[in-house]
């Protein structure tokens, strides 16, 4: 069943990759390389497939969770199993990275913030793109924020995702929305013609006078993920699949130039290592990850009221 780790295990920090598919592989290679990770357990219920991953990477596995009592877990399985996997993780103790979204309803998500509340544990949500370079630049320098707008399309995929496209795509630039303009919006606005499975838009009107527009969708020919702001100086547009980072200043084209790339997977990590080793606080918080999905529901909500029709 379970495969004992040698001697770099003996390091403090223990943590289990749970997921061995096809995205938790990723996850479970960049710890088992962290310098701070003593020990990586991989958990999945095929113990077949856990094994198989163990083996490659030189850690433990196991099929059976509560077998392990691990100081932390990063959680990629299906949406609908997060709160059933991470709530009695962290009511052991366990500091908990969720991927996005960080749970199945509202109500999930409320309870596993208030859960790891109560434990003094951290728990951090996968908003990949808050580590994106581009945004990274964009968003320390962006002042006065008065429109968002964000195109994310994808080719459709061999296998496509459980989830619509809202909770899928979608809900990156939900995010990234929030995080620029600093509150909940005041009003959602959305339709899509196949009622949000693989396509879908989006309008947020802020308190605060900012509003956002955002497209996703399955369906592209090709790979689009720009986002387009409009400050109190002039407009920014950046390129978050090709790492760049433009500015228009009075009409004219005040800077074009690529972002330095950097693995953004590893560096929300990292970070949630270090926040679990008691360093700074996880720049996506649990709280934050409630936020998006509760906009992501409000506009799920509000494309399955709207009667959007096709043009002939």
């Amino acid at each position: 069943m379970e495969a004992h780790a040698t001697s770099q295990d003996m390091q403090a920090l223990h943590i289990a990759s749970i997921g061995a598919g096809s995205f938790g592989r990723h996850h479970a290679r960049h710890l088992s390389q962290h310098p701070l990770v003593g020990q990586v357990t991989i958990v999945d219920r095929d113990g077949a497939r856990a094994a198989e991953l163990a083996g490659d990477l030189g850690t433990a596995w196991t099929s059976d969770l509560a077998s392990i009592t691990p100081d932390a877990a990063v959680i990629a399985v299906p949406t609908e199993a997060h709160r059933a996997i991470a709530e009695p993780l962290i009511a052991k103790g366990a500091s908990v990275f969720i991927e996005k979204p960080i749970a199945g309803t509202d109500t999930d998500a409320a309870a596993l913030v208030a859960a790891a509340e109560r434990a003094g544990v951290i728990l951090q949500v996968g908003h990949i793109e808050r580590f994106n370079p581009a945004f990274a630049a964009l968003a320390s320098q962006a002042r006065g924020v008065t429109h968002i707008a964000a195109r994310r399309h994808n080719p459709p995929r061999p296998v496509p995702p459980v989830v619509d496209v809202v909770l899928d795509l979608m809900i990156h630039d939900i995010d990234l929305a929030l995080t620029l303009a600093g509150a909940m919006p005041r009003t959602v606005t959305a339709q899509a013609p196949d009622g949000g499975t693989e396509s879908a838009i989006a309008t947020l009107h802020f308190a605060n006078g900012v509003t956002a527009d955002l497209s996703a969708s399955r369906l592209s020919p090709v790979t689009e993920r720009v986002l387009t702001v409009h400050d109190a100086d002039g407009v920014w547009r950046a390129d978050l699949a090709a790492g760049r980072l433009a500015r228009t200043a009075g009409g004219a084209i005040a800077a074009d130039e690529a972002v330095a790339p950097r693995d953004n997977l590893f560096t929300e990590l990292d970070e949630f290592v270090r926040a679990v080793l008691g360093g700074p606080r996880p720049t996506v918080t649990g709280k934050a990850g409630a936020a998006a999905l509760a906009v992501a529901e409000r506009i799920r909500a509000a494309i399955a009221t709207s009667s959007f029709q096709l043009s002939a």
